[in-house]
């Protein structure tokens, strides 16, 4: 997928401006790559952290937090983990039909 890039002005503090530079500097890129790098990771971390606060809260569910972050559920699993979350477990019944459709999922169902 071929994006196109659009220029966008943005006003910050020199503080601000001046770790940006430093950041691109260690980087060896220049600030507009590095404002690019530093803009996509922020948004990342900040969209982990809203799911891992939604998990941790009850709203959703770990396949929830797996589809919103683009992960599988045994690497989402793996990061609550790494991240202190506790991982909830289901009742029996909920278990069973997750294992079930997984099965499915991978053809091994019913053999």
């Amino acid at each position: 997928m071929n994006q196109q890039a659009v220029r966008v002005n943005a006003t910050m503090d020199e503080d601000l401006l001046r770790r940006v530079d430093a950041y691109a500097a260690d980087h060896y890129e220049d600030r507009s790559a590095a404002l690019r790098q530093l803009v996509d990771f922020a948004l990342r971390e900040l969209r982990k952290r809203d799911a891992l606060d939604a998990y941790r809260s009850g709203r959703v569910t770990l396949r929830d937090v797996a589809r919103a972050l683009g992960l599988s559920a045994w690497a989402t699993h793996d990061l609550l983990r790494a991240e202190g979350v506790e991982v909830a477990r289901g009742d029996r019944t909920e278990t069973a039909a997750a294992l079930e459709a997984t099965l499915e999922q991978l053809g091994q169902g019913d053999e």
